[in-house]
């Protein structure tokens, strides 16, 4: 009974830890650096200088997360909302 309980409690955690983090790492390696790319483009400061803080900022942002493409997703949104 006991070995039984231990393997559900097991596959629980797996399936919370397989679907937040190696998602992440996945698509940080496949789609990351396209999105950065094209987010390093759209909030550069130069290109908006009526937003020239808001850009910096946000830039500074997306590059401390270069790799994180769960963060990156947000931070599009907010690139658009902000210098759009």
């Amino acid at each position: 009974m006991f070995v039984i309980f231990r393997l559900i409690k097991r596959l629980k955690f797996r399936k919370i830890v397989y679907k937040d983090e190696s998602s992440n790492v996945v698509n940080g390696i496949a789609k990351a650096r396209a999105l950065y790319k094209r987010l390093t483009v759209e909030a550069h400061p130069d290109r908006n200088p009526n937003h020239r803080e808001e850009a910096e900022d946000l830039m500074s942002r997306i590059s401390a997360n270069r790799y994180n493409y769960d963060t990156l997703i947000l931070l599009e949104e907010e690139v658009k909302e902000k210098l759009n």
